[in-house]
């Protein structure tokens, strides 16, 4: 009975799948380290590592009921696209930290003043943000969003339907780590229908720009892995290049807009050049 539902509608069982497994584990793994005495980390925690994989596993579950050993096969070998032109990989790395540096430069139109500027500081440390961000969130994931769910709704709807309904997914994923500040939304900001609300434009914004990217590199994984590690470690390195933001919360918010605003203008410009260049419905 299982396998004849996931067989009937992958695409939604992969949702399923995916929130069960995921939530299963990473709340209960943030409520261990929320509760933690002394601050001291719960090895039982670990488990929520299980959960940030998720999307991966449930991936490769769908596949292998769908598919066989074949879509198995198939789904692991987009991990190994990487003969690319390295202006993809120029390009995955710069364009996070550019735009979220640019967010932080713009606000200085609304009168935010940026005194000290740490720019060694903030390039020695790029490799041991994009380390700590490789792990969690971008290994886990991209084997099931840009791997399995994305070109699976590219095969039944349009570029800008299928990268809607990523985001929006995606972004319902993630509601169980915002019990843990600073695990998807900034620590400095409260959980709210506000920062909801944002975070939800985000995740659709960076979603457009993961299908341009999807497109032009043979739906790669490894990029899409690569893509998600720089969104996640840019901010932290463009914050220690203008340290005196960190803390400012109103500086933060206009940063978070401007940022969603760059990301979206820049993902559907690409889009509809890719769109108009290789007839992409």
């Amino acid at each position: 009975m299982f396998k004849l539902l996931i067989r009937k509608d992958p695409l939604i069982s992969f949702v399923v799948v995916n929130y069960i497994v995921s939530w299963s584990f990473i709340y209960p793994s943030f409520q261990l380290i929320l509760k933690a005495e002394d601050d001291k980390f719960p090895m039982l925690a670990l488990i929520g590592i299980i959960g940030a994989y998720g999307p991966s596993i449930s991936a490769l579950i769908i596949e292998k009921i769908t598919m066989g050993n074949q879509g198995v096969k198939a789904l692991l070998n987009k991990l190994l696209i990487w003969k690319l032109h390295f202006k993809w990989y120029l390009f995955i790395f710069l364009v996070p930290v550019l735009l979220y540096g640019l967010a932080v430069l713009s606000t200085q139109l609304f009168g935010y003043e940026l005194d000290t500027i740490n720019f060694k500081e903030g390039l020695s440390s790029s490799f041991l943000f994009i380390l700590i961000a490789l792990p969690f969130g971008p290994l886990g994931e991209e084997l099931g969003w840009r791997g399995f769910f994305l070109p699976k709704l590219l095969q039944k709807f349009n570029i800008w339907k299928s990268s809607l309904i990523v985001g929006v997914i995606w972004t319902v994923w993630h509601l169980a780590t915002f019990s843990l500040p600073g695990a998807a939304i900034p620590s400095v900001f409260e959980v709210s229908f506000y920062t909801l609300f944002l975070y939800l434009l985000m995740t659709i914004a960076e979603s457009f720009l993961f299908t341009y990217i999807f497109l032009k590199t043979n739906g790669s994984v490894l990029i899409a892995i690569l893509l998600h590690t720089a969104f996640n470690a840019g901010s932290n390195i463009v914050l220690t290049i203008f340290p005196q933001v960190e803390n400012n919360v109103d500086q933060r918010y206009v940063i978070y807009v401007i940022n969603i605003l760059l990301i979206a203008v820049l993902s559907i410009g690409l889009l509809l050049i890719e769109r108009k260049n290789k007839d992409v419905k």
